[in-house]
């Protein structure tokens, strides 16, 4: 799988991938899988879903993201 063509949580369902969301502030890490980033972000472009993301650990918007591929 190429992640050049995943843009939305759509397209993580369609390719079965997760997504990896890693905090710069504090340095936490999550992990979602398609059905979970649909479920908190609807079908939304992973930039959004990007600027969007909240830290709950210590607050902050600093996230980056990452497409992981299915297992």
């Amino acid at each position: 799988m190429s992640t050049k063509h995943v843009r939305t949580t759509g397209d993580l369902v369609r390719f079965r991938a997760a997504l990896r969301i890693d905090c710069r502030g504090c340095g936490a890490t999550r992990t979602l899988n398609c059905a979970e980033a649909m479920s908190a972000f609807g079908s939304a472009p992973l930039h959004h879903v990007q600027a969007r993301s909240k830290c709950a650990r210590c607050g902050k918007k600093q996230a980056t993201i990452s497409v992981l591929p299915p297992l």
